[in-house]
């Protein structure tokens, strides 16, 4: 792999990303975004990343400026009405046709252009290709469906004649690593790989069980995908090449997917007469004294001042990263000090926000059983309305909470500083390890490219109309309006667009749809809208309009991301013994926050860490670092 592009590449994306907040790097926009707490923003050009956003854009290409945004076709396809031999699609697809044409308020979804030879003709047997996915408590599906038959799956088989099944499931990182190791001792392998933890495709790739799709990527793909992709020279593949060779697919995320802020239930601050907190001192106060009136909805005393689970570094709900990260450390990172990297976890820096934690455990701010919990099932707590207060990205104002309990008011606010006044926050590169990959020999993986090429042109081509399909994923009111049923089509889909990690082609794609829905559809008189604009513009719950705001608030705040400094696949010592030192990291930095050990054993832990092979890690990780510089 070329290190050093790889590094310039992700040394473009640091600082794009970090100048995104310098009102001279971009030309500013004249809407103003009211925030919950009444402070304004303006919403800067950055977030227009196509054809004149040129040279400003957001990311920065490896060179001088980033390819053009390819010209939306959704206008002049004719594929709402393309031809099998005795039907069109829509009649094809029927029920499984995404979009709702036939509604006073309705919209058309625009179906991109299918390949020569497609939808197959009828009788024709379906090509099945075996799966595994990720699930999990936000895995959902309408009545009688299921992760095999779904509306996503019966459209993707009708249209492209593949039937996918699930081989097996997993739903938290430990148990995926089980099953693909399961997986690889007994050699039955799926044939397309959801995910594949790190560790693991670097051992699948060793033993010769994946397919190599360098050159598969570059007939299948397509222009347009190739095109976004080559913006980011190497860095999207950083995860998934060995020897020069592409091994799998790149999962990608947003760029605000993982930046979490604080949010906060307006309706308890305004009952108690809080303040939003502007300290972490102020933050610990604020929510003791939501535990202290009892203010959640469920049995006495049950009332949690702020969420936080097991995922003790960082996390994509009920975080605690941004308590650390202002302290200078995220438990789980690589900094740089003094030329050389060292694991956040070992260094002294840890031993203040650790006792910080202690203080609030003991208070009772955390639930009691924190440490036992994964993130999905925390959110559950959100949901129920017994915890008031959490750090979670753009999604933080739960759906779920207003429709348990009618009288949520969602709101989010900057993280309140740590010491010396600083804020940061955990955020990771966009482009994934963990990556998708083919068992070695898969007879199908033309078939996966052709599904993706579709559903990046269907997602990321905004004029084509996609929401997802009417009575599952949205659902008409007796009013003529559409209001959101709380199931994504996300984790119905196959990656890398869709899964429970809502993968996508280009990381700019959820900035650019908010753009475009305020810009277009904020052209067009409100009496003038469909419904679905309506739900987009003005969503009576405010979750809707809370997600877009937040994301741009994020944006506007990258320059508290903290980033870990170790981007490349697990060194030799990782593999083999990453397993046992993640173990003594957990158990070590839980048990001093929970009080099961004291703060003073912090230095003991260390020394384990150290002997138990966290030297040979810290070797290998800056030889790495020395070869990239």
């Amino acid at each position: 792999m070329n290190v050093d592009a790889t590094c310039d590449a992700f040394h473009s994306l640091c600082l794009a990303f970090l100048y995104s907040n310098l009102a001279e790097v971009f030309e500013l926009k004249r809407r103003v975004v009211e925030m919950p707490n009444g402070t304004h923003f303006s919403r800067r050009h950055f977030l227009k990343l196509s054809g004149t956003a040129g040279a400003t854009a957001l990311i920065a290409a490896c060179g001088p400026g980033g390819a053009p945004e390819a010209e939306s076709s959704a206008g002049e396809s004719s594929d709402s009405t393309p031809q099998t031999a005795t039907q069109s699609v829509p009649e094809l697809l029927g029920a499984d046709m995404p979009g709702s044409p036939n509604s006073p308020r309705g919209w058309t979804t625009v179906l991109p252009d299918l390949p020569e030879g497609l939808p197959p003709a009828p009788g024709q047997e379906p090509i099945e290709i075996s799966t595994t996915r990720r699930v999990d408590a936000q895995t959902k599906f309408g009545e009688g469906d299921s992760m095999e038959n779904n509306p996503w799956s019966r459209m993707i088989e009708k249209l492209f004649g593949v039937k996918l099944t699930v081989a097996w499931t997993w739903s938290s990182g430990d148990e995926a690593t089980t099953k693909y190791n399961l997986a690889m001792a007994s050699g039955d392998m799926p044939d397309y790989l959801e995910t594949v933890p790190s560790n693991i495709f670097v051992k699948m790739v060793e033993a010769n069980l994946l397919e190599d799709i360098t050159d598969a990527y570059t007939m299948y793909a397509s222009q347009r995908w190739q095109d976004t992709w080559a913006e980011y020279g190497e860095l999207p593949w950083i995860f998934t090449t060995v020897d020069g060779r592409k091994y799998g697919l790149p999962r990608v995320e947003d760029l605000a997917h993982n930046d979490n802020i604080l949010w906060y239930r307006q309706d308890w601050f305004d009952a108690l007469s809080l303040d939003v907190p502007q300290t972490l001192e102020e933050l610990h106060d604020t929510a003791v004294a939501i535990v202290e009136a009892d203010i959640g909805k469920g049995a006495p005393g049950t009332t949690i001042g702020l969420l936080a689970n097991k995922s003790f570094s960082a996390t994509w709900f009920g975080s605690i990263d941004p308590i650390w990260a202002p302290h200078g450390v995220v438990p789980n990172h690589w900094t740089e000090v003094g030329g050389e990297l060292v694991f956040d976890a070992v260094r002294e820096e840890m031993q203040e926000p650790l006792a910080l934690l202690n203080q609030w455990y003991q208070d009772g701010i955390f639930r009691e059983d924190f440490f036992t919990i994964n993130t999905s099932d925390s959110i559950q707590d959100v949901a129920a309305s017994q915890c008031g207060i959490h750090y979670t990205p753009s999604w933080g104002a739960w759906l779920d909470t207003v429709r348990n309990d009618p009288e949520t008011v969602w709101a989010f606010a900057d993280n309140p500083a740590g010491p010396g006044g600083v804020r940061a926050r955990h955020t990771e590169n966009n482009f994934r390890s963990s990556p998708f990959c083919f068992r070695k020999g898969m007879e199908h993986v033309d078939q996966i490219f052709t599904i993706t090429n579709f559903m990046h042109e269907l997602t990321e081509d905004y004029d084509r109309r996609f929401h997802g399909w009417e009575s599952h994923n949205y659902e008409w009111q007796e009013d003529g309006s559409v209001a959101a049923t709380g199931i994504s089509w996300h984790p119905w889909a196959i990656g890398p667009i869709g899964t429970r990690g809502s993968g996508m082609i280009d990381p700019r794609h959820v900035a650019n749809l908010i753009d475009y829905q305020l810009e277009e559809w904020g052209k067009i008189p409100a009496e003038e809208r469909d419904a679905y604009q309506t739900l987009s513009l003005e969503d009576p719950t405010g979750v809707s309009i809370l997600g877009k705001q937040s994301r741009l608030f994020i944006l506007e705040t990258a320059e508290q991301g903290k980033i870990t400094e170790y981007q490349s696949l697990p060194t030799p010592t990782m593999i083999e013994r990453g397993s046992d030192l993640s173990k003594l990291v957990e158990e070590n930095v839980l048990g001093m926050i929970i009080g099961e050990k004291p703060l003073s054993a912090f230095d003991e832990f260390v020394e384990q860490w150290t002997n138990l092979g966290g030297d040979l890690v810290t070797q290998e990780v800056n030889e790495w670092w020395a070869a990239r510089s």
